[in-house]
């Protein structure tokens, strides 16, 4: 069956768009999600996002990386998911979204620039890093939390020249971090008396491979280098390959939103075809 969907990315994070309000998306199986996904023989992306109805919030979102697996929450998706329901209609500027972690605020601050509330899990899973595994002298562990998905956070010093896949995909895949897996963020800081800003790379489970951005990895990443640093400022600036992210947080970090730019590519219709 035939269906429309928009592709948009944020900061290079790219995904696929379906309105699905009307629950007409064909089939949810993780191998159909995973072919549409593809480079070279289906659409393209890091992963799906469904735009469905709610009754706690102005829409719903499901998120299904690109191995064709749902996940609780991504932060960038959840940004060009809020900027396609925008242009549909669904919101204007100010609104709610439900996603896996729960009901989040929401706001189309100015053209292509969305911002987003992040939720930071502080108490439910105590592991930390596993001691097995021997880290390069220039990385150090940093902290496992999860804003929405579980993230690893490392402070690396040679940033540009970490063998991130090597180390990332190890660590992804760990027993530690069985069941579901780790995300693995790789840091560095660029900080003064005032302000702190960071450079931040990240092997993304279930895209399995670097992600130009990864929103909840540059909100878990500020996290814990705000803990640890304490700033003056509340508002962080995250460089990832794709472009810059802000991260604004509470002292409590009780409140903590992401922004940043947004890019609508193009509209089509998906045909699938049987091949004789």
């Amino acid at each position: 069956m035939p269906f429309d969907f928009f592709k948009i990315h944020g900061t290079g994070n790219d995904f696929i768009v379906v309105d699905n309000r009307e629950n007409a998306f064909p089939r949810k199986t993780p191998s159909f999600v995973k072919s549409i996904c593809q480079v070279h023989t289906g659409i393209g992306a890091d992963g799906l996002l469904l735009l469905e109805k709610s009754s706690l919030a102005h829409y719903r979102m499901r998120y299904f990386n690109s191995d064709g697996y749902e996940a609780e929450m991504c932060v960038n998706g959840s940004r060009c998911c809020s900027y396609i329901a925008h242009i549909l209609g669904v919101i204007e500027n100010k609104h709610t979204f439900e996603a896996g972690d729960g009901v989040h605020f929401g706001e189309i601050l100015d053209k292509n620039w969305v911002k987003v509330e992040v939720k930071f899990n502080k108490a439910d899973d105590l592991r930390t890093f596993p001691v097995d595994f021997k880290l390069q002298n220039s990385i150090s562990f940093m902290d496992f939390l999860n804003t929405g998905v579980p993230h690893l956070v490392l402070s690396c010093d040679n940033i540009d020249s970490v063998p991130l896949e090597d180390i990332g995909k190890k660590l992804r895949f760990h027993d530690y971090y069985a069941p579901e897996g780790t995300n693995v963020n790789f840091v560095k800081a660029m900080e003064n008396r005032n302000a702190i800003s960071l450079k931040v790379r990240t092997f993304e489970r279930g895209v399995d491979a670097e992600t130009l951005s990864c929103g909840s990895g540059a909100t878990a990443s500020a996290i814990s280098f705000y803990k640890r640093l304490k700033p003056d400022s509340n508002r962080i600036e995250v460089e990832t390959k794709g472009g810059i992210l802000f991260i604004t947080l509470s002292k409590s970090l009780e409140t903590i939103f992401l922004e940043g730019p947004v890019k609508f590519i193009f509209k089509g219709t998906y045909i699938e075809e049987d091949i004789q």
